[in-house]
């Protein structure tokens, strides 16, 4: 995004912070049963305007900054009677209400009120997910207040049967990220990634976000591409009262902070996010440097490449972030208009120690210590915009963010080496990702809500740069002294990897979207039911392009001195171009750029059909056809598959209202998985700190041996979910579900061995996934009786656990037998309890969470390399919160109180299992990396006005 469309997109964001304040009123109120029981999440609502609550504990509610006037509030709940109380407001005098509701018997049915709809409490979510036609889990603002989660990624989190990869990446029901489909605000979200389908959660701050919802079973409205979840992630709307609100937190890692932590040169530009040139390629280079003369000796160019492999070092500080956020609404002749402007920015470094080791089958082939120091730079910026009256609205939903990561590994020999070389390697990175979304929404019923019509635009830019990413290594013999070390700079073609490699990518990706749903309820007689039809239409575009240099050795009389030169100087311009001196040459390919397409366009219709009171059927049928095209050369042959598939996607949602509270739900549906842009093309790219490369399936290897585009997976999907609902704030989920894929898409290690370890992607020939989900939000008032207290009313848990098991079927000539899916855990357990005290302002939460055992590469004994695996990792989190004056509150957290090691290993026998007791000598596996991410504290203060 250029700076110019951020500086017009930060004057609209001021220009639409509007606020109107007045001197106004308050209605406030209790609301109770016929047994003066106080009624939990009762929703109230001033009709016409936009304003409404929902009632605490103990049945109490309060609106604020209502204006002088005649108003109708209306109280509602499911199986109670509507109550519609009339008010006067007079001269900014607050009104008192006491409602009292009685039941009306009525099973689960739709609530229907002509008003902004409250939507980020967790009594709404629980509504939602109650009203909903398919099987959903979701997760709401109100109660990722109650924890220290700092962005998307670590919120979904708490969701039944979700786990995260590499801090960003999510997987449902243990199924791979691609697996899974993600959208924003109703427009579908890019992938952030090069080489795989993924949303990057970790770019969108906590305290954006509305809800989260994740629809675990296919409908005719969903789109087809997803198998665990289909995610939707809300930011905020119409707020229903003016608030501003700025945080500040410092935090402090254990064994971190206050460390030495080494980086390499910065831009003036780095604390925001991006490069401002600095490691950008030096201008004025051809297209191909060196290619049509390859003994040209080109001084100038060689020259003109920095020398920024200086590591520096400084003592790593605290982490900090900041916050603030504008809600404004007001009223402008029976219009409401409503934005919320939302600034984060964060600032903050890790600085590990990662203990690795690399094994041929039993034996040990090197072990290392990684030094690896991150900082990382995110600032984001909503702005949400809308606008709404009588039964309409219109959304213009803005979301940038710039998010700059910049490590520097170093990478040692371990202590109990067993090696014939000393080592020392290092790999300097930077990377930026600019990220808008805007998504244009409408909404618009008839005034007796029979009729319904929903439509959205979407556009998401999103610009990945990688300036400069260098890499060298140096070696020696054991026992000789450190002058003796000697980079791997060769005399011929350069290495790209360890001789001084320098590489520069770019890429872009536009993503465009059109979705619209008419819904339609008819009578015939004395039945009811309704109809509903839509289409999605969605263009992505990408180009990635990498170029890649490296250095090389001309002969001399001193060219073996040069290479015995430390890093910071061996690559000083004193030292390029002539004889005896250091020469950049390019290593580019043809394969490193491509250009991809792919257009979809959507159909559905479907049928609600209620049988009685108590039994509903919802289903219907999708049409998706897809265009997938991708442009790219690979040894001077150019490539240009053109691939169109055309799947009839059907699926069946059954309920049935056991009793007002109880609910089962039953369902099937077929989807499928498409293969990404870059698991398609014949990119190659090795990852040093990894120690593998990456190849894209039309580029040969030993899964594919000429090349080819991936298949399309299918997947049938068989649910069934028992749902309580004892209290609006509460609910007890049990569901089991069963899915079956046909060509499953996996990524498969095709080479071993020390430097050498590739994996590529290929479609297996089938594979089952079936589990078990448990889902409780209970709170604990129950105790009270039990033990004749006062105490447990303030506290709720929250838990969920997931079991599941899977299998994959390869083809025979792959030789994997019998082994989980990729990214398959066995199990996950989320738990919270949850304190809030009203009246002391205090609040608490205590929260774990688990993932077991779990595939990240797969292993085949065909090319002898044991699949790696993610080990279990316990969090426990801890935070409180104190509110000191009614607008200022402040808060304490330590995450990972267990202090846990991340670790991963390695199936050396190939029994598809692992075994994480290392110190067990007849334990077959072997550890394959350790490192403890330390304890995290953290401070932090808010004022809320």
């Amino acid at each position: 995004m250029s700076r110019q469309r951020i500086v017009t997109f930060l004057l609209v964001c001021i220009y639409v912070l509007v606020s109107i304040n007045s001197f106004a009123a308050r209605i406030t109120g209790i609301v109770t049963d016929e047994k003066k029981e106080p009624m939990i999440g009762t929703l109230v609502i001033l009709k016409n305007t936009d304003k409404g609550t929902q009632t605490d504990a103990d049945g109490k509610f309060e609106i604020t900054g209502v204006e002088d006037g005649t108003y109708e509030v209306l109280f509602t709940m499911l199986t109670y009677k509507k109550v519609l109380k009339t008010v006067t407001v007079l001269k900014g005098q607050d009104v008192a209400l006491e409602i009292v509701m009685k039941e009306e018997g009525k099973n689960l049915s739709e609530v229907t009120i002509k008003s902004n709809k409250i939507t980020n409490t967790e009594n709404a979510v629980l509504m939602e997910m109650r009203k909903s036609n398919s099987i959903v889990s979701g997760v709401s603002a109100q109660q990722i207040s109650k924890t220290m989660d700092r962005n998307a990624a670590d919120v979904v989190k708490r969701i039944p049967g979700v786990t995260v990869m590499d801090d960003r990446f999510i997987m449902v029901r243990g199924l791979y990220d691609r697996y899974n489909s993600v959208w924003l605000n109703d427009a579908s979200a890019p992938s952030s990634e090069v080489d795989k389908k993924s949303f990057s959660f970790d770019i969108i701050p906590s305290g954006q976000i509305d809800r989260i919802l994740i629809a675990k079973t296919p409908a005719p409205e969903l789109p087809g591409d997803f198998a665990g979840g289909m995610v939707k992630v809300y930011t905020m709307s119409i707020p229903d009262k003016n608030t501003y609100t700025a945080s500040y937190q410092i935090s402090s890692r254990e064994n971190q902070t206050g460390t030495q932590f080494n980086y390499a040169q910065k831009s003036k530009t780095d604390w925001l996010g991006y490069d401002n040139g600095l490691r950008s390629m030096p201008s004025g280079l051809p297209d191909k440097v060196n290619k049509t003369s390859p003994t040209q000796d080109n001084i100038a160019i060689s020259k003109s490449f920095k020398n920024t492999w200086a590591p520096l070092s400084k003592t790593q500080g605290p982490d900090s972030r900041f916050s603030f956020s504008a809600a404004n609404v007001f009223r402008i002749k029976g219009v409401r208009i409503g934005n919320t402007l939302a600034v984060n920015y964060s600032n903050t470094s890790t600085n590990i120690i990662k203990d690795r080791m690399e094994w041929d089958s039993v034996t040990l082939q090197k072990h290392a210590t990684d030094n690896i120091s991150e900082n990382k730079v995110s600032t984001a910026l909503m702005d949400n915009l809308a606008v709404a009256w009588g039964n309409n609205k219109i959304e213009f939903k803005n979301l940038y963010n710039q998010l700059g990561k910049s490590g520097f590994l170093y990478r040692t020999n371990a202590v109990d080496t067993l090696v014939t070389s000393d080592e020392r390697t290092y790999n300097m990175s930077y990377e930026s990702r600019a990220i808008y979304s805007t998504q244009l929404m409408g909404t618009h019923k008839s005034s007796d809500d029979k009729r319904k019509y929903i439509w959205a635009f979407g556009y998401a830019d999103m610009f990945k740069n990688i300036p400069d990413l260098r890499r060298i290594r140096y070696t020696k013999n054991p026992g000789e002294a450190d002058s003796m070390y000697v980079a791997a700079v060769p005399a011929g073609a350069p290495d790209l990897i360890y001789g001084g490699g320098r590489v520069y990518s770019q890429l872009y990706e536009k993503n465009y979207s059109f979705s619209h749903n008419f819904t339609q309820a008819l009578r015939i007689a004395n039945y009811e039911f309704e109809v509903s039809a839509g289409n999605f239409l969605e263009l992505k575009k990408r180009a990635f392009n990498m170029r890649s240099f490296g250095y090389s050795l001309q002969p001399g009389p001193n060219s073996n001195t040069f290479k015995h030169l430390s890093i910071d100087q061996i690559f000083d311009e004193s030292h390029l171009g002539g004889t005896g001196n250091f020469k950049v040459d390019e290593g580019t390919n043809d394969y490193d750029h491509y250009d991809a397409t792919n257009k979809l366009l959507a159909s559905y219709v479907a049928l609600k059909l209620p049988v009685g009171t108590k039994f509903t059927a919802y289903g219907g049928v999708r049409d998706e056809y897809n265009t997938y095209q991708l442009i790219a050369v690979d040894n001077g042959n150019t490539l240009n598959p053109l691939v169109k598939t055309n799947f009839i996607l059907p699926s069946l949602n059954l309920s049935y209202n056991i009793t007002d509270k109880q609910l089962l739900r039953v369902a099937y549906g077929k989807t499928l998985n498409r293969p990404e842009f870059k698991e398609n093309s014949p990119f190659y790219f090795y990852d040093l700190e990894n120690r593998w490369a990456m190849k894209g399936a039309m580029r040969p290897s030993l899964v594919h041996k000429t090349g080819d585009t991936l298949d399309v997976t299918q997947i049938h999907n068989i649910d069934a979910r028992w749902e309580w609902y004892p209290s609006p704030t509460e609910v007890i989920q049990v569901g089991v579900f069963y899915k079956s894929f046909k060509d499953p898409i996996q990524q498969v290690i095709t080479v071993g061995g020390i430097d050498s370890r590739e994996f590529s992607y290929d479609n297996l020939e089938k594979a089952y996934s079936y589990g078990l989900e448990i889902d409780v939000k209970k709170n604990l008032m129950f105790f009270d009786d039990m033990f004749k207290s006062n105490f447990f009313k303030d506290i709720s848990f929250v838990g969920n656990a997931a079991f599941i098991k899977s299998e994959v079927t390869a083809k025979p000539a792959l030789k994997i037998d019998k082994a989980p899916m990729q990214g398959q855990s066995p199990y996950m357990y989320n738990a919270g309890l949850y304190y809030q005290g009203d009246k002391t302002g205090i609040q608490a939460s205590l929260l774990y969470n688990v993932y077991g055992p779990r595939i990240y590469l797969l292993g085949s004994t065909l090319f002898s390399t044991g699949s790696i695996w993610d080990l279990p990792f316990h969090s426990m989190d801890f935070i409180a919160s104190k509110k000191i004056t009614k607008y200022l509150m402040v808060s304490f957290g330590v995450q990972n109180l267990l202090n846990s090691a991340m670790k991963q290993a390695q199936d050396v026998n190939f029994d598809n299992k692992i075994s994480t007791n290392f110190k067990d000598a007849s334990n077959p596996d072997r550890q394959f990396i350790s490192y403890k991410p330390g304890r995290y504290y953290t401070f932090g203060i808010k004022v809320k006005i």
